[in-house]
């Protein structure tokens, strides 16, 4: 399963941290984030040298439709473009990915087609060609009676023609919030799932997060988007090792957040952040 530039810029927020060490900077905004709108633009962050920003891009209907990511970690920039189609119903029909990894590749994107069926996202199918050589990604949507998602089933087709099994992810919520996301990989000898990761959401504040977008954080590859609202507590484990989080915010006057401060154990880490509105 192709893992989300988000996963990565998120990380001392929403649990990703086992992917690469993340850092938010406070540029001197307090707890107005640049503004006091509602609608996020740009969160930018700051650790020593390194430095990232994410900058989000909405249509006229305040659908989120590009994703950018810059990052600078010591002395290399890479930067990651996201950007979605959607049909005149406002529906997601395909997801369009830019990075250095994949120009490495000598491919100028990776592009995702989107399933929609019966007022839901059900499946996600990407292609890559390289020199005739097709590779195949396809994600299963799987929800529950309450129209959420609790399970993805990933199937990769490695040019043989054939999709086998590879991975699943399970969520779990409380409320409007995701409480656990669990990562397997499958073992075709076996038959049977081996549990990789969790990462556990102990507890949120009561405030509107400005990255909601519900259902189709799934789209996106970013189940980070779909909480309502900001996560204070929570912990990542990997390997039988843990590391804690705790996020506190000072909030805009539209209660959104406009600034935020986690404390990271292991090691003992303090990262702050910013957010931009308009």
């Amino acid at each position: 399963m192709r893992l989300s530039f988000l996963h990565l810029a998120f990380a001392s927020f929403l649990l990703f941290s086992c992917q690469k060490e993340v850092d938010f900077a406070n540029n001197g905004n307090g707890g107005n984030g640049g503004n006091s709108g509602t609608v996020l633009t740009k969160i930018v962050s700051k650790s020593g040298t390194d430095s990232s920003s994410l900058l989000f891009g909405f249509n006229s209907s305040q659908q989120l439709m590009t994703l950018d990511a810059i990052s600078t970690s010591g002395g290399t920039t890479s930067i990651t473009n996201e950007r979605v189609e959607r049909n005149s119903q406002g529906v997601i029909q395909k997801l369009i990915i830019k990075n250095g990894q994949y120009r490495q590749a000598g491919l100028d994107s990776v592009e995702t087609l989107i399933g929609y069926s019966s007022g839901r996202y059900v499946s996600k199918v990407t292609v890559i060609d390289l020199g005739g050589s097709l590779f195949r990604d396809s994600i299963a949507l799987i929800y529950d009676g309450n129209g959420k998602v609790v399970t993805e089933e990933t199937f990769d087709d490695l040019g043989s023609g054939n999709y086998d099994t590879t991975r699943k992810t399970n969520y779990t919520y409380s409320g409007n919030n995701i409480s656990s996301i669990k990562i397997y990989n499958y073992d075709a000898s076996s038959s049977s799932y081996t549990l990789q990761e969790t990462f556990t959401y102990d507890e949120y504040d009561d405030k509107i997060s400005p990255m909601t977008i519900g259902n189709e954080a799934f789209v996106f590859d970013s189940p980070e988007l779909y909480s309502a609202n900001n996560p204070t507590k929570s912990s990542v484990s990997v390997s039988g090792s843990t590391q804690t989080y705790t996020t506190t915010y000072a909030y805009n006057s539209a209660n959104r957040p406009g600034a935020a401060t986690s404390i990271i154990l292991p090691p003992d880490t303090t990262i702050t952040a910013t957010y931009y509105y308009k």
